[in-house]
């Protein structure tokens, strides 16, 4: 029987390996076939970061970074998307239980209501796409600026 281990990594040592990974991976692949892959020594990740570099590069990672409130504010708005739609299936359902009961079934009693809940719904939808847009272009952008100035 395996026993099962666990390696934890703190955040910081994962970001400088995925950066890593890239700066190889566009060292040796981003040139003509021709070339060979440029040696270690000659790539631009063997150099120590500069401070403002690093707060660049810590923009989208950590507690109290920008990622992670873009990523709190992503998970907010997905969930008052999902809250909307959970009020709005319970108002059509009283809704039709109350037009049942005066005999007039078809009747839309909470048709503004429920135009307007579908308007909220639809702009959340929109800032839950905004905000992981947003994040997405915001880690590219770091990742093309710090690749660019060596």
């Amino acid at each position: 029987m395996q026993k099962e281990v666990t390696i934890t990594l703190p955040v910081k040592t994962c970001v400088k390996a995925i950066l890593l990974t890239s700066l190889v991976w566009s060292g040796c692949f981003a040139q003509p076939l021709t070339n060979s892959c440029q040696s270690a020594e000659e790539l631009p990740f063997d150099r120590k970061f500069t401070r403002e570099e690093l707060l660049l590069l810590n923009l989208g990672h950590g507690q109290g970074s920008a990622g992670f409130f873009l990523l709190e504010a992503l998970k907010q708005s997905k969930e008052t998307t999902h809250n909307l739609q959970r009020a709005m299936s319970q108002m059509r359902q009283v809704e039709s239980t109350y037009a049942k009961s005066k005999g007039k079934p078809d009747d839309k009693y909470l048709q503004t209501a429920e135009l307007k809940l579908t308007q909220a719904r639809q702009r959340s939808e929109d800032l839950s796409e905004n905000i992981s847009e947003g994040f997405r272009d915001m880690k590219r952008s770091v990742k093309e600026t710090l690749l660019r100035n060596p």
